[in-house]
């Protein structure tokens, strides 16, 4: 099925962009297209006007701060940051999302700045920011920056905090994470480059004697947004795991879940499944803050 006619357009700058979309009501910006594209084809979405993002320079960069952080340009490619040295040995957890986030032709066209600001469910990436503690800054008209944190940013299913007539994803920024920390990503999925049934990313960091003083662990394909296992975290604080303890954060962190039914899975399986990640990924990620597991 082919797309709905549209206008074409592709500006050189992010101000030329949001131009576009402050004029051209109901435009969608395109970055990698490998979402958007599919529902115009589908005739699930159809709007008028495309704001092409791929002439814009300067929005594809992975560089790191003075002070540790890493920011990353919207227009990034998954296959860019895949192969980046500063994601794969700083933030584990995203280089394993990114690993398994599609084939490699859709790695060589998407971008982050498109995954995060379409808000799939299932996707790979959004979980992991939530994880990370990253932050999205939003570009306006003049010059303006809005920093969002990812906690806040995902609002529902395809539904950000972005504005969606005057703000663009620009940048997204990780902080750093004291030294003794670790993370991890897993997901179930039929086949791998399929959408997740379940995912889970997990974030901590330890003392010297092995004890949790920071955990994030945040499931995606289970709700509308990422879902924050906070009770998970409360049983893990101040703790030193072992195989029951990470058991009963497990437990907890997925007693309340109310996951969808679809076609891939039921809501119970779904239940079942993520209590096994979230132990998995929790003992996981603790070996790897101990620096006992790479």
């Amino acid at each position: 099925m082919r797309p709905a006619p549209f206008e074409y357009y592709a500006p050189t700058s992010v101000e030329d962009a949001l131009r576009l979309l402050e004029e051209k009501e109901g435009a969608k910006l395109l970055a990698g297209g490998q979402s958007l594209l599919a529902l115009m084809k589908l005739r699930l979405l159809a709007p008028p006007a495309l704001i092409d993002l791929n002439r814009i320079s300067g929005l594809r960069y992975v560089r790191e701060d003075g002070n540790g952080w890493i920011s990353i340009g919207a227009m990034t490619l998954y296959d860019e940051l895949e192969q980046s040295p500063l994601i794969r040995t700083r933030y584990p957890a995203m280089h394993e999302a990114l690993y398994r986030l599609g084939d490699q032709q859709v790695r060589n066209r998407g971008t982050i700045g498109g995954s995060l600001a379409h808000a799939d469910p299932s996707a790979n990436l959004p979980p992991v920011m939530v994880a990370l503690k990253a932050q999205l800054v939003a570009a306006r008209r003049g010059g303006e920056r809005r920093t969002i944190p990812a906690d806040e940013f995902f609002l529902d299913a395809f539904t950000t905090a972005l504005e969606p007539d005057r703000e663009m994803l620009v940048e997204v920024r990780l902080p750093p994470w004291p030294r003794g920390s670790g993370g991890t990503y897993m997901k179930l999925s039929k086949r791998e480059i399929d959408f997740s049934i379940v995912e889970v990313a997990v974030q901590m960091s330890v003392d010297g004697d092995g004890r949790v003083k920071e955990s994030r662990v945040v499931l995606g394909s289970v709700a509308t947004r990422p879902y924050r296992a906070t009770a998970a975290e409360d049983v893990l604080s101040g703790s030193v795991l072992d195989d029951a303890l990470a058991a009963k954060a497990a437990e907890a962190g997925t007693k309340d879940l109310e996951p969808p039914s679809d076609v891939q899975a039921s809501s119970w399986y779904r239940k079942e499944v993520a209590k096994v990640l979230v132990k998995r990924a929790i003992l996981k990620a603790w070996r790897r803050a101990r620096g006992v597991e790479q």
